[in-house]
């Protein structure tokens, strides 16, 4: 199937997915977060209409204190504490005419009617004392709370109290409270109309079916439409019945944390509730819903959201159809220079000049393209330039290829580029080097990269010459074996000179080991090899800890019997990988070959570990030999041995400060 085909129908059951994914996804998230999101809404409403509860009741208290301040009110306290009271204290019955008469008591009784008449909202004014005897009072009914409520609030704290209604369903209320006068031992309670607290949120109810309600700390319940107790069951509505059962069951901790949601059956329809404390007021400001509220909107908003994904998908459609065919055209024009490209044809570019990715691609395209046809003249020149001899391994054509500078090194002529006429099976390979050699291949078979593996192969001369041979293998999308490619580096001037070093060496006449100037010729040529090995070499720099002990508690034929065991047993454990020498005095110098491969700290461990197990030394003595092992790793030819050896001393050095007996890597 054509690219611009898949495309077109995936974008159309892209399209229709998404609209119809898009339209359950938010369905049901509306189903599922409409309760939630109602009920936020009822948070924020008793959040806000509780700050105004509170802020009614604050205006009240500045009323209050404003009354309390008065002058008349002060003298007629100042007046009773002269007095101590006796003359107007009537023991909350105030029949006695002659006080009532008095001159004190008309001007002050004047004063509280003409506060009253002037402060909106407030209905009475009480004056009385701690054993609540009134003193004087305007309005009505405050005596029979005083004597049955009072010792049950607190200061300033607010209570709805009932009036006398003619109407024996409804009851009406008025808002009372008091507080002390100054620092008298006298109070003054305050009453007004609670038509003001309950009309202010008519218009602020959750919905049109819905309302708030207000409970004081008397369980008297006010609303716009209902005014009751909730404990008095003969005048309470069976709505309140419900709410009250789940409110008066443990008021306290009810609201202890704040707001609480519940829901009621009444009749058909199920209403949701939500209760707050309005601060320490000990008031309950109530939210009501109806819960169908919450179905309808999320009914009505999925209604709008199918129209609007059924549009949408007609819309993507129709554009999905037309993008896919304008975005495909450049693949096209893509996919036809590839073809001319793939057969052959290296003057052909891409004639895209748009300024988006697909201009940027044909631009890179044109750019690489040029490059290739000049890099592969460059390849060439390299390959012929250089003494390493490049081959290449093609498994699926099973065909093998070296470069043109093969022929500088070996006479052999292949008649075939198949594999089993290649140099690879037919060369002439020193008979030492037979058994590794196919190995070897036998790797390379498998697909195994060749770090540097060394043998000697005749050359064109006939002679057998040293080569490394380093190879790594390409693979394909599922891992399949596609080639081989690798390089072949003449080392026979390196080996050569490493043996004839060998040859000569001088060694220690004590250990037995190379002595100090054949040591660092070797490590030279160690330096000069890494380059073609691509390999790197560890220094490990060993000083016997304390040997100063032999010498003066045994003697210094015991001294030379401790050199000879530690040069013995650092030989023992580095010949098969490297080579040791002895330094100077008790210092002792060990060059690791491959030190990627054989690691120098398992190596500095087997050394402790050896040498700490000891001989029995000439005086019948079990003697253990502790030493310090700095270690150096070469990766270059940019450092000259005496500065390897050094770093590998300085390293030594900071074991034998940091206690001895252990060894570490130069930082």
């Amino acid at each position: 199937m054509k690219i611009r085909t898949m495309l077109i129908i995936s974008m159309i059951v892209f399209s229709v997915l998404s609209s119809l994914l898009f339209t359950v996804f938010v369905g049901v998230h509306l189903s599922s977060s409409s309760d939630s999101h109602y009920r936020q809404t009822m948070r924020e409403l008793s959040g806000k209409q509780s700050h105004a509860v509170e802020s009614y009741f604050d205006s009240y208290i500045r009323r209050f204190d404003s009354i309390a301040g008065n002058p008349a009110v002060i003298d007629f306290v100042n007046y009773l504490d002269l007095d101590d009271g006796g003359e107007y204290d009537d023991n909350n019955d105030n029949d006695d005419e002659s006080e009532e008469d008095s001159p004190e008591y008309i001007r002050v009784r004047s004063a509280l009617e003409a506060l009253t008449s002037n402060e909106s909202g407030i209905t009475g004014i009480t004056i009385f004392d701690e054993r609540n005897d009134i003193f004087i009072y305007t309005g009505s009914n405050r005596r029979n709370f005083l004597q049955t409520r009072v010792n049950n609030l607190s200061e300033h704290q607010f209570t709805a109290f009932p009036i006398q209604s003619d109407n024996e369903a409804e009851q009406n209320f008025e808002l009372l409270h008091y507080a002390r006068i100054g620092s008298s031992p006298y109070f003054m309670l305050c009453s007004y109309s609670s038509d003001d607290i309950v009309t202010f949120f008519y218009n602020s109810r959750p919905s049109t079916r819905g309302k708030i309600v207000l409970i004081c700390p008397l369980n008297n319940i006010l609303d716009v439409t209902f005014r009751g107790n909730l404990d008095e069951g003969s005048r309470t509505t069976q709505e309140y019945i419900r709410i009250n059962s789940y409110i008066r069951k443990d008021r306290d901790e009810q609201y202890r944390n704040g707001t609480t949601f519940f829901t009621y059956e009444l009749g058909r329809e199920n209403s949701i509730a939500l209760f707050d404390r309005i601060s320490d007021t000990g008031w309950l400001l109530g939210v009501i819903g109806k819960t169908s509220d919450i179905n309808d909107y999320s009914v009505d908003s999925i209604a709008v959201l199918r129209n609007l994904a059924i549009f949408l998908g007609v819309v993507m459609v129709a554009l999905s159809v037309l993008f896919a065919i304008w975005f495909t055209k450049p693949l096209v024009i893509i996919k036809d220079v590839l073809t001319k490209v793939r057969r052959g044809d290296h003057e052909v570019r891409i004639s895209i000049s748009q300024g988006n990715e697909f201009g940027k691609i044909a631009k890179e395209f044109n750019d690489l393209l040029d490059n290739v046809v000049i890099g592969e003249g460059r390849h060439k020149t390299v390959i012929e330039m250089s003494d390493n001899i490049i081959f290449e391994w093609n498994f699926l054509k099973d065909e093998v290829h070296f470069s043109n500078n093969f022929s500088k090194k070996f006479s052999y002529r292949a008649p075939t580029d198949s594999y089993k006429d290649s140099f690879l099976v037919k060369c002439k390979i020193h008979p030492e080097d037979t058994v590794n050699y196919k190995k070897t291949l036998e790797k390379l078979s498998k697909g195994e990269s060749i770090q540097q593996d060394e043998f000697r192969w005749k050359n064109i001369f006939g002679d057998y010459v040293w080569f490394l041979l380093r190879a790594c293998a390409i693979r394909g999308a599922n891992n399949e074996i596609l080639k081989v490619v690798g390089v072949i580096v003449d080392i026979d001037n390196a080996k050569k000179k490493e043996k004839i070093l060998s040859a000569r060496a001088n060694y220690d006449a004590l250990t037995g080991l190379y002595n100090r100037e054949t040591l660092e010729e070797l490590i030279n040529n160690e330096i000069d090899l890494i380059t073609a090995r691509k390999n790197e070499f560890a220094i490990l720099f060993i000083d016997v800890d304390d040997f100063k002990f032999f010498n003066d508690n045994y003697s210094h034929a015991t001294g030379d019997q401790v050199l000879r065991f530690t040069a013995l047993s650092i030989n023992d454990i580095v010949s098969n990988y490297g080579m040791a020498g002895r330094f100077g005095g008790d210092e002792f110098v060990v060059c690791i070959r491959n030190s990627e491969i054989n690691d120098p700290a398992k190596t500095a461990e087997e050394i402790l570990t050896k040498l700490g197990e000891g001989f029995m030394c000439d005086v019948g003595d079990q003697l253990s030999v502790k030493v310090s092992i700095g270690i150096a790793i070469i990766r270059d030819t940019a450092k000259r041995v005496d500065e390897i050896i050094g770093m590998a001393d300085e390293a030594m050095y900071k074991i034998k400060k940091s206690g001895k007996s252990n060894y570490g890597f130069i930082n």
